[in-house]
Parts: C-alpha cells; structure tokens; sequence
C-alpha cells in the first residue's frame, strides 16, 4: 500500500539528549587526577611512572646531546680536513715553482754556454723554453 504524501506521519520524533564530558590529556605522565587511581590499582605505581618519564626524559637529553657532540665532531673534522687540503694545495703549488724555477735557470744556464761556445741556433732553442714558460705564467693567465 503505497503513502499519500499529503497525509500525516503520525510517528512522532523523540530526541534523547545526552551529556559525555571527555577528558584529554597528553603526556608522559597521566593526569594529577588520575594518578591516585592507579596506586589503588597497584600499590606505588604512580611512583613508578613518574619514575619512568624522569629517566625516560634523561635518557632523551642524552641521546640529544650525543647527536649534538657528534655534529660539532664531524663540524670540526670537516674543518681540519679543508685546513690540511689548503696546506696540500699551497705545497704544491711551492714546489712546482721550485722546479719550474730550476729548470728556467738551467735553461738560461745551458743556452748561455752554448752561445759563448759557438752553438747559437741550439743556444736560442734552449733559451725559447724559459721564454715561453714566463709568457705561459705571466701573460696567459691574467685572461
């Protein structure tokens, strides 16, 4: 039997209306309130937890401060080894000068006895390294 739509719903509505008070609490240790129901339960263990969020808490510190130390470790062998890289970088450089010093001077040296010594062409072959090594350093490297 299909409804009329005009005709009226007899069934009436109730509405219940309840009252729910919910309590929340975040932490380590549970709420001053709480905390006497739980020595009823077991005797002392309000002591216990309060005991086991201290050590909890250090255990927390600790562990921070190892990270911490570790960082400024790994901060500082960082620096150390950029320190020990500049002072590698700084020797090389030294000692390439050393030896492009040397050979220059030997050059000069070798062309100049082959001039006095009638050798002229190899004497100014000779002379044409240190002449290209000082237009190398002085000339090409300020481009």
């Amino acid at each position: 039997m299909a409804k009329n739509p005009n005709q009226r719903n007899n069934q009436s509505n109730q509405v219940v209306a309840t009252h729910q008070t919910v309590t929340h609490y975040q932490g380590a240790v549970p709420h001053p309130d709480i905390l006497p129901g739980f020595d009823e339960l077991v005797p002392g263990a309000a002591a216990r937890l309060i005991k086991l969020a201290e050590d909890e808490a250090e255990h927390y510190r600790k562990i921070e401060t190892m990270a911490i130390d570790a960082n400024i470790a790994a901060q500082q062998n960082q620096l150390a080894l950029g320190e020990m890289q500049q002072k590698s970088v700084f020797r090389s450089n030294l000692i390439g000068q050393i030896f492009g010093l040397i050979v220059c001077l030997s050059s000069i040296a070798a062309a100049n006895y082959l001039g006095i010594n009638g050798q002229d062409w190899l004497a100014g072959a000779i002379a044409a390294i240190p002449t290209a090594a000082f237009i190398k350093a002085f000339a090409l490297s300020k481009k």
